[in-house]
């Protein structure tokens, strides 16, 4: 898993002045909030630094850094000061669900620490010794941890003093993702029990839950470098189409994938029962025999090693994993066509990068 980051942090290296300068715009902006609330306590005080610690301890900042080349692809190279600022929205939006979604799922860590529950629970414990109380309080602090970044998110906009219509239209396009990530949540819970669900269904949960972020960080970028409708729906159709394929990537490594690149198992989802494009393929092609086989399988409390490959064969066997790359293929491959949409065309060398980037993104493997 290292040498596959290291790849992308290699792919990334003309990219790495931006990097450095969201990085050190990131922090200082946080460390302004923990100073805006020195004279509530420490109490206050130790909150966010917690909540900085979380955020900075980890990440590729792929998703400001896309904010920036959404820029250079309408403008070029020169890049204003108050974009990083603005580009920070994105990364705190981001792992504000990320700490949501670490509660919602019990996870205990996060980026080699813990999670913001978990050290909040852990907080309280050493003073109550009352697990339950204790748990009680990690989840409560954990939502407020969750609410402060997602608000944090939209004060890094208003901070970036962008002109007015400009910081207008960026704070719209936060609050679609903002409104996105929570419905793409919601779908994505309901799934797990309804079974009029198909591939279809699952695509657009991942639209609204992992494309998003995206897109409309593109968007961003292209706005503040005032682009024009037409480069704006490319941009777009590109983040969206990219952002599934990237997801069904991850879907795809989480069955297939070498444990020892994911850094995590490979049959985690097989025995979660997790409900992804795969098996939404293998619900559309199986036989009934194969569909019977398949459901006792998937999720079953006591899997088997043989069992967890019994159901990467089915996988195989009724086309599923076959279909599956193929649909990612063509979502990547339409997705980088989007961007000769443009009028006028893109700057040539960022739409060449993101070409790149976009193959590197969905074509990993860890």
């Amino acid at each position: 898993m290292q040498n596959e980051e290291k790849l992308l942090t290699d792919y990334l290296e003309s990219l790495k002045g931006e990097i450095a300068v969201v990085t050190k715009t990131l922090d200082k902006f946080f460390s302004d909030r923990i100073e805006q609330v020195a004279h509530l306590g420490p109490w206050h005080k130790e909150y966010y630094g917690n909540v900085k610690e979380y955020i900075m301890r980890g990440g590729k900042r792929l998703r400001p850094v896309l904010v920036i080349l959404g820029y250079k692809a309408v403008k070029g190279d020169t890049v204003p000061d108050n974009l990083y600022t603005a580009s920070l929205c994105v990364e705190i939006l981001h792992n504000g669900s990320l700490l949501h979604d670490d509660l919602i799922d019990h996870d205990e860590t996060r980026r080699g620490g813990k999670t913001f529950h978990a050290t909040y629970r852990d907080i309280n414990y050493s003073r109550s010794k009352d697990k339950d109380a204790a748990f009680d309080y990690g989840m409560t602090m954990a939502i407020l941890g969750g609410d402060s970044l997602i608000n944090l998110g939209a004060s890094a906009i208003t901070a970036a003093n962008l002109d007015g219509d400009i910081s207008s239209h960026l704070h719209h396009l936060y609050e679609f993702a903002f409104q996105n990530l929570v419905d793409g949540v919601l779908l994505e819970m309901n799934m797990i029990s309804d079974d009029t669900a198909t591939t279809e269904t699952y695509l657009q949960m991942v639209r609204m839950k992992t494309a998003v972020l995206f897109d409309r960080s593109l968007m961003m970028g292209a706005a503040v470098a005032r682009a024009t409708e037409s480069q704006l729906d490319a941009l777009e159709e590109f983040g969206v189409k990219v952002g599934k394929a990237f997801q069904i990537q991850d879907d795809i490594l989480g069955s297939f994938g070498d444990e020892e690149k994911l850094g995590k198992s490979s049959s985690g989802d097989i025995r979660e029962g997790k409900k992804t494009m795969l098996v939404f393929e293998v619900y559309a092609k199986a036989t009934p025999d194969q569909r019977k086989e398949f459901d006792q399988l998937l999720g079953k409390s006591d899997i088997t090693e043989e069992e967890i490959d019994r159901v990467r064969e089915l996988f195989r066997e009724t086309g599923a994993l076959e279909s599956t790359q193929k649909r990612m293929t063509e979502l990547l491959s339409s997705g980088q066509q989007a961007l000769d949409k443009a009028e006028p065309p893109l700057d040539e060398k960022y739409k060449k990068f993101l070409i790149g980037l976009s193959d590197f993104l969905v074509q990993r493997d860890f």
